[in-house]
């Protein structure tokens, strides 16, 4: 092997190792990104969990907002948690339990209720932190928006609407009322996907 083939080896072998140290190192900063995005929508969860007003936690949105996290990452709460999301149980997300709670309109058996009861609170809790986490992003969504005709008397109307839903959700789980469980999960559900459909980029 010639001198220059040697060096051009040499070469191309120390620039993939650059790449792959770069790509390396993106995502570590993406991970710790998430994590740290995860932790944001922790704290305001348990804000909620202990019963601060609207005002608290909009305080704490509008933290988060300056900070400059995107929304997109915030959501991953709803995620199982082998994707990066709080989970429901081990195997279900957030939004999975959302979608299987309103798919018969008599909902779940009280027994089941009774069992979930702590869980689907927590459930309902995420929403309203989320509700309140995702309310200050309208800047970055709002070009989306005008692009489908809606503007920010439509995102907070879904917000709004999310908050009073997870708000029914509680109390049909604390009523260990199925139906009523059901109609509060097709309400949150509609809330996401409409604004979703309408602002997601």
């Amino acid at each position: 092997m010639t001198k220059y083939a040697i060096g051009l080896a040499l070469g191309v072998a120390v620039l993939l190792a650059l790449s792959a140290a770069g790509v390396a190192r993106d995502k570590d900063d993406d991970e710790k990104e998430a994590l740290e995005a995860r932790k944001d929508v922790l704290d305001v969860l348990k804000d909620v969990e202990d019963g601060k007003g609207d005002k608290d936690l909009a305080a704490k949105g509008a933290a988060i907002q300056k900070k400059g996290t995107d929304l997109n990452l915030l959501m991953k709460v709803y995620k199982p948690k082998d994707k990066g999301g709080v989970g429901f149980d081990t195997k279900t997300g957030f939004e999975g339990k959302i979608i299987a709670l309103q798919r018969t309109e008599r909902g779940p058996a009280a027994a089941t209720l009774k069992k979930e009861a702590k869980d689907l609170v927590k459930l309902a809790h995420v929403n309203v932190a989320m509700a309140e986490i995702g309310r200050p992003h309208y800047a970055a969504y709002k070009d989306v928006g005008k692009g489908n005709g809606k503007t920010q008397k439509d995102w907070d109307k879904w917000f709004d609407e999310q908050k009073a839903a997870a708000k029914e959700l509680i109390e049909a789980v604390k009523k260990e009322d199925g139906k009523a469980v059901a109609k509060a999960a097709k309400d949150l559900l509609a809330t996401c996907t409409e604004c979703h459909a309408a602002f997601r980029k």
